[in-house]
């Protein structure tokens, strides 16, 4: 009897301790992010504002991502609209001088993926609108959407009559007008490009008599180009000194501006930098664009030490129809995308990393419609069909409208610059 009771409780002990067993909580598993490990977010750290301008941030814009239109935003502050693909803003006179907070929230099927967060800087009035100052521009084809003519506009309509941009042509290499725009803005230009191009177009070479000149051309390069395009061949920053290329700032700076250094340098280049950049040359095409950045950085403010240097952050360009239509499978919407995306944040850390309070980030990139901004023509719906309808037919150059809006970004970061 002893024996089937002591058999009872072993059995019983077993049982009992395999409940335990059972009935232990599972361990704990490690948390999984449901955020992408290539998401990012680009938000300008401040978002420039001026009365009776319209501000605008496109989500597109500033999402790194293949499927950007996957995600849910929400933006909240305390003015402003949260559209469907923007939050925009005209301020009035009575937010002059006042800020907000901003802040972007990314969302997926999951929860939140991303934050970010910006300042809304308004511009209040300037101490003088007679002040005198003028304005370099160093560019790319962007200017053709004519936002430098937009820019001189909304100086002269805000009563700014002493603003004077200078540059060598004002637009496609035609003469500057006295009271006229004027800038450096050439076609196919990047950050390399101010610092080496030298080349001569074919016509010149029957112009020269000396066959050693001839042959200093011919090794610097010579390019069959249109005569009205001339003009892009060479930068203004070099000279030639013994046959070779040497940056000559000073120089640049009697052309345009009687030898003065501009109270206001603004660069707006990359596009042309990361263009032909793929997954695996992005890495390498950056850096040679950021150290090129740097470099020229460097020389101007050598030259210029008391120069106020805004570095435009680079759009996105339009749809896969517009890259469709101008480079067929050469480069699509997204690698572009991620290429300039990639350079924009590198940008923003140079700027950081080089402490110069003169020199400023201008944040461009987020402030043009990427769906309505760009150039359209009407194309077919398929060959078979009678209908057409407007798509996209240029990757990255704006409409006149465009243009209109890297204009107004650049004046709201200039009128914060101004209350100086």
């Amino acid at each position: 009897m002893k024996r089937i009771l002591l058999l009872c409780f072993a059995l019983a002990a077993v049982v009992l301790c395999a409940g335990c067993i059972v009935s232990a909580p599972p361990a704990k598993a490690a948390p999984v992010s449901i955020t992408p490990p290539c998401l990012k977010l680009m938000l300008p750290e401040v978002i420039y504002a001026v009365p009776g301008i319209e501000s605008n941030i496109y989500f597109e814009n500033i999402l790194d991502s293949a499927t950007p239109n996957a995600y849910a935003f929400e933006v909240k502050c305390p003015r402003g609209t949260h559209g469907n693909s923007r939050w925009f803003w005209t301020p009035d006179k009575s937010d002059a001088g006042k800020s907000f907070d901003l802040e972007v929230r990314v969302f997926n099927d999951y929860g939140r993926v991303l934050t970010g967060k910006a300042k809304v800087v308004v511009a209040s009035e300037p101490a003088d609108y007679k002040r005198s100052f003028t304005l370099a521009l160093l560019a790319a084809s962007g200017v053709n959407s004519q936002y430098p003519q937009h820019l001189l506009n909304v100086m002269r309509e805000a009563g700014f009559v002493n603003y004077t941009p200078v540059g060598n042509h004002s637009g496609g290499g035609r003469p500057v007008v006295k009271g006229g725009t004027a800038h450096d803005g050439y076609g196919g230009f990047s950050w390399g490009s101010f610092l080496n191009r030298w080349s001569y177009a074919a016509e010149e070479l029957p112009q020269v008599q000396n066959e050693a000149e001839r042959e200093q051309m011919r090794a610097l390069g010579v390019v069959n180009l249109p005569k009205k395009s001339a003009y892009r061949l060479r930068s203004p920053l070099l000279k030639i000194v013994n046959g070779k290329k040497v940056l000559d700032i000073p120089g640049w700076f009697k052309k345009i501006n009687n030898g003065k250094a501009p109270d206001f340098i603004v660069i707006q280049l990359g596009g042309n930098d990361m263009f032909g950049a793929m997954a695996d040359t992005l890495d390498a095409k950056r850096k040679i664009a950021i150290s090129n950045a740097r470099t020229l950085l460097a020389e101007l403010r050598k030259h210029a030490p008391g120069t106020v240097i805004g570095v435009a952050t680079s759009p996105c360009g339009c749809g896969q129809d517009g890259f469709g239509a101008n480079y067929k499978s050469a480069q699509s919407k997204y690698q572009y995308r991620r290429n300039i995306q990639s350079y924009n944040r590198a940008l923003a850390a140079l700027i950081r990393e080089l402490k110069d309070p003169g020199i400023k980030l201008i944040p461009l990139h987020q402030s043009i419609d990427p769906d309505g901004s760009y150039i359209r023509r009407r194309y077919p719906v398929h060959a078979r069909s009678k209908e057409k309808v407007f798509r996209d037919s240029n990757a990255l150059h704006p409409t006149r409208e465009g243009g209109y809006q890297l204009g107004d970004a650049i004046y709201c970061w200039l009128r914060k610059e101004l209350e100086k």
